[in-house]
């Protein structure tokens, strides 16, 4: 049987679970230093840029606690001084900057840039850094140039294989790195719009006609939203459409600012794709909450 772990599952894993399966990903050894202390040590001895981090409460502007193991703007929040920083945690210092997300494909060493989005991060209540939506981003070849030489590089140090990505802050000419995502996220359907197939190297993988922006979002609950049979009715009627994924299965209790499910829009346009994704949502949430 093949595997391939995907995100949320891959941060949590406390075993070997891929023995004496083909693996389309990484292994257990290469995903569990990516989370760890051991990740940044790397970071440091490489000369590789990265936010300041920390396990001592700092007053020299902000600072972020985070969990080694989240993902998807999980388990990151501002710090507060009273808050305990345990050793599943690190303390790292906000800086300002354009996010972006960089997905890419190692096989054998072979790399190749599959997509780069903005990330876009929605308030919540919770004060959580939550990933709204991925947009896919058109860069200058100087920018390019820099981000391939740092996903090479950065797939070399941890040994990288199949898909992965990495969340990168742009401050002017500089570029941090704040995490290596080793597997699959968010983007999965976005790189299934613009490649025919992820999973091969350049002269084998054929890329559809991109025109436009690509982009996948997480629709957020508004208000405690319970699957009865006539929501579930709904959602089987009005998410026919490849524009949603992941929808909830009847029974499920999705909370304030937990996933509803994933919407999928694409555009010519950005500033109207902003928008499209803006009214859709919005109309999808209405009508679920009335029901």
């Amino acid at each position: 049987m093949n595997i391939l772990i995907g995100s949320g599952f891959a941060e949590t894993i406390s075993q070997d679970i891929n023995s004496n399966r083909y693996n389309y990903g990484n292994n257990f050894v290469t995903i569990k230093k990516t989370k760890s202390k051991s990740f940044f040590e790397e970071l440091q001895k490489q000369k590789i840029n990265f936010p300041n981090i920390s396990k001592q409460p700092k007053k020299n502007g902000r600072w972020l606690i985070k969990e080694y193991q989240s993902f998807g703007g999980t388990k990151v929040k501002h710090f507060k001084e009273y808050k305990n920083i345990n050793e599943k945690s690190y303390l790292q210092k906000f800086i300002e900057g354009d996010l972006i997300s960089v997905q890419f494909f190692v096989e054998n060493k072979n790399i190749e840039i599959l997509a780069v989005c903005d990330q876009i991060l929605t308030d919540t209540k919770k004060g959580l850094f939550l990933i709204k939506s991925l947009i896919t981003k058109k860069i200058q070849s100087a920018l390019s140039k820099k981000i391939n030489n740092l996903v090479k590089k950065i797939s070399k140090i941890f040994s990288l294989n199949g898909i992965n990505n990495l969340d990168l802050i742009l401050q002017g000419e500089r570029i941090f790195l704040l995490e290596v995502n080793p597997r699959p996220g968010l983007s999965t359907n976005i790189l299934h719009s613009i490649n025919k197939n992820i999973f091969k190297i350049k002269g084998s993988k054929k890329k559809i006609a991109s025109n436009g922006f690509h982009s996948s979002t997480i629709v957020y609950a508004r208000k405690e939203i319970r699957i009865n049979k006539k929501k579930k009715l709904f959602l089987t009627k009005f998410c026919l459409s490849k524009r949603f994924s992941e929808l909830p299965n009847l029974g499920d209790i999705i909370k304030v600012d937990e996933p509803v499910c994933l919407l999928h829009l694409k555009s010519k346009d950005r500033n109207l794709l902003n928008e499209r994704i803006e009214k859709v949502q919005s109309e999808f949430l209405s009508k679920i909450e009335e029901i």
